[in-house]
């Protein structure tokens, strides 16, 4: 009995030391390997501002759905010295993120700088043609909505318009009404163009085409659209009863009549999923320009009923921003 004992103990002894010696070997070299392989992303905001925060929570959703760590939020306060600092702190760092999501021009124009060997998404850059933020590396989601679905919804609200009127700076936004020229006659609209170079020409350029339009189309111009502008040209509207048009809810809450803009929680989600794509397929690092899933429209009641004009079919729509 006590021989049969020792000779089982004896087999026994060599399986629990080869049991215990891969696990630790498991342990040792394994977990190591799997920690150095995972992912990482990191997100540069330019600033924090309520549009930002909105595509961040989305990109944090949508990366948490899809075991995506994401291993900081670095936001750049708007400051460009302070950038200069973050980027400065994410370079000296020894493991190097696998892929950074860029919010805003200011993130964006460094990040395509500074680091020129990682995947970088970037949006929320108005007009990006303008900033060359090209590159073999850069990915970009737009924060334009296509002038053809601008120019859809245009047609749906006010219907009967013919006269479209626009205020521009050929070296801020030429790109954007040379593509408008032939959606418009698409849509049988008579683009009515007001060239500026300065945002002091703005009253006058609206007074001169006011009698002459049916609506005002307001678009993304740093020229025509300033703090000081955007109050008189709502204003001037009013007063000729002109309905007016835009991509910026914000400039809708201020009394604009309609927008149609991009969804921006949407808009982290969908740089997630790109995120994802870019991460498992190692030989990819860039998607090219991509256009927003997602659009919501923003109305404001009372300017329309000051205007005349009803808007009961679109306001019932669900997802739909009503003002004020």
């Amino acid at each position: 009995m006590i021989h049969k004992y020792l000779t089982f103990h004896s087999f026994l002894v060599p399986i629990v030391f080869w049991l215990i010696s891969t696990f630790l070997f498991q342990i040792v070299f394994h977990i190591p390997e799997v920690i150095a392989n995972e992912n990482t992303v990191i997100i540069i905001r330019g600033q924090e501002i309520t549009a930002y925060n909105k595509v961040i929570a989305g990109f944090e959703k949508g990366c948490n759905e899809r075991n995506i760590f994401i291993e900081k939020i670095y936001d750049l306060k708007g400051d460009v010295e302070e950038g200069k600092k973050v980027i400065q702190s994410i370079k000296a760092n020894k493991q190097k993120p696998d892929l950074i999501f860029a919010v805003g021009i200011l993130a964006a124009v460094l990040s395509k700088i500074q680091f020129t060997n990682i995947p970088i998404i970037f949006c929320m850059v108005i007009n990006h043609e303008r900033f060359n933020l090209q590159g073999a590396n850069i990915t970009c989601i737009s924060t334009e909505v296509s002038v053809e679905d601008q120019f859809a919804f245009l047609k749906e609200l006010f219907g009967t318009v013919r006269n479209v009127g626009v205020i521009y700076d050929p070296l801020k936004t030429r790109n954007i009404i040379s593509k408008a020229i032939p959606v418009a006659k698409k849509f049988e609209f008579n683009l009515i163009k007001a060239e500026i170079t300065s945002n002091k020409e703005v009253t006058s350029a609206l007074k001169k085409i006011a009698n002459e339009i049916d609506v005002l189309w307001i678009i993304p111009d740093s020229t025509v659209i300033t703090r000081s502008s955007l109050s008189v040209i709502l204003e001037t509207a009013l007063k000729h009863r002109l309905p007016t048009f835009c991509t910026s809810g914000v400039i809708v809450k201020e009394g604009a009549i309609a927008s149609i803009s991009p969804d921006y929680t949407d808009i982290g989600i969908k740089a997630a999923r790109m995120a994802q794509t870019l991460l498992n397929s190692p030989t990819v690092i860039s998607l090219g320009i991509k256009q927003p899933d997602k659009l919501r429209l923003s109305l404001n009641i009372q300017t329309a009923n000051k205007i005349g004009i009803d808007i009961s079919s679109i306001q019932s729509r669900p997802n739909v921003v009503l003002y004020p």
